[in-house]
């Protein structure tokens, strides 16, 4: 799988890079792809594959203490840190005319607040960097399908935080939101 945010001719040879729900579809191949150009890659993942290319340490975003843990032990591995991917996500039917429920609530945590722990975690080194933040979000951050109310939701607020880290990180840290569409996985 090509990743189409880094062009054929991007070379990223010392680039420190940070890579979280990296056991997934999307991860290994963002790791991959970021590995093929010359980046050092580690990745965060609540179940670490055993055929996983990447070191890649078990993390539950939605856990204050295993972000801490998980993003030192990572920047420990990597020397510092000039990219953070913040990919992993979830998602599942969630009604827009229903009550919120437990499936909403999961998927703002993990896709909006453990995105915000594990950057909250980067800043400084990727300050020290000059690094960036690439938030990957969904087309349905845009563009919203029926019964998937709650992953829209929560990958359009993504897109608001990103906004938000944009204005106060600026000269300091990029940041970039992806909007990848749809992905067979397993």
């Amino acid at each position: 799988m090509r990743i189409p945010y880094l062009h054929d001719n991007t070379d990223a040879t010392g680039k420190r890079v940070l890579v979280t729900g990296a056991s997934g579809t999307f991860g290994r191949a963002i790791a991959a792809d970021f590995t093929a150009r010359g980046a050092t890659v580690v990745g965060l993942d609540l179940k670490p594959s055993a055929t996983d290319e990447i070191p890649v340490i078990a993390c539950d975003i939605t856990d204050d203490q295993s972000v801490i843990d998980g993003v030192a032990q990572a920047l420990e591995l990597l020397g510092g840190l000039d990219i953070l991917v913040n990919n992993a996500g979830t998602g599942g039917p969630a009604p827009a005319e229903f009550m919120p429920d437990a499936e909403l609530y999961r998927q703002l945590e993990i896709n909006l607040i453990g995105a915000w722990r594990v950057t909250s975690q980067c800043v400084d080194a990727l300050v020290e960097s000059k690094g960036r933040v690439v938030m990957v979000a969904s087309r349905m951050a845009v563009m919203q399908l029926p019964l998937a109310a709650a992953y829209g939701v929560s990958k359009r607020a993504m897109v608001a935080y990103a906004d938000a880290l944009r204005l106060e990180l600026a000269g300091h840290v990029g940041v970039t939101t992806v909007y990848p569409s749809a992905v067979r996985s397993p």
